[in-house]
C-alpha cells in the first residue's frame, strides 16, 4: 500500500531564468501532487510537495530525467502539512523577475542585432566585390578587341 509522503526539495545548478518552475509545476500536476515551487534568493528552486509515495518518487525521477545536470536534495517532512492543490508556482517579486527576463531578452536581441549588422556589412562588401568582378569580366571579354586595336596603332 502506498503511503502519503510530504517532501521539501532544493534543486540547484542553473535552474532560474530558464523556465524550470514551469517544468516542475507540470510534473507535479501530472503526478496529482499537492504543493508548490518557487525561486529562492540563493539561486535554487524550492519545492514543497505531497502525495502518494510512488507519485513523489516518480516526480523526482521525472525531474532528474528532464534535467540530469541539476542537483536535487530532498528532505521528508514528517508533520502533516496543508499544501495547496493543484500543484502550482509561487511567484514573488514579479516586477524584478520580469525585468531580469526582459534584460536577458534585450541582451539576446542586441547580440542578434550586432550579428545582423555584421551580415549587412559583409553583404555590402560582397556587393562591391561582385561589382568589381563584373567590371573585370567586362574588361576581359573585350581584351582581344582592345589588343587588336592597340596593335593597329
Amino acid at each position: 500500500m502506498n503511503n502519503i509522503k510530504n517532501i521539501q526539495a532544493t534543486i540547484t545548478n542553473h535552474v532560474q531564468m530558464v523556465g524550470y518552475r514551469e517544468i516542475v509545476e507540470a510534473f507535479g500536476k501530472e503526478r496529482g501532487l499537492k504543493g508548490f515551487v518557487f525561486n529562492d534568493v540563493d539561486g535554487s528552486v524550492k519545492v514543497m510537495a505531497g502525495g502518494l509515495e510512488s507519485a513523489i518518487s516518480g516526480f523526482i525521477q521525472d525531474l532528474k530525467v528532464k534535467r540530469p545536470d541539476t542537483k536535487i536534495e530532498t528532505i521528508e517532512i514528517q508533520e502533516d502539512i496543508a499544501l495547496p492543490s493543484p500543484f502550482g508556482r509561487v511567484v514573488s517579486d514579479d516586477i524584478r523577475e520580469m525585468s531580469e527576463r526582459f534584460d536577458t531578452g534585450i541582451g539576446i536581441l542586441g547580440e542578434m542585432n550586432i550579428k545582423l549588422g555584421n551580415l549587412d556589412t559583409m553583404s555590402a562588401k560582397l556587393d562591391i566585390t561582385n561589382n568589381s568582378i563584373n567590371m573585370l569580366g567586362d574588361k576581359i571579354e573585350t581584351l582581344p578587341e582592345r589588343i587588336a586595336e592597340a596593335m593597329k596603332k
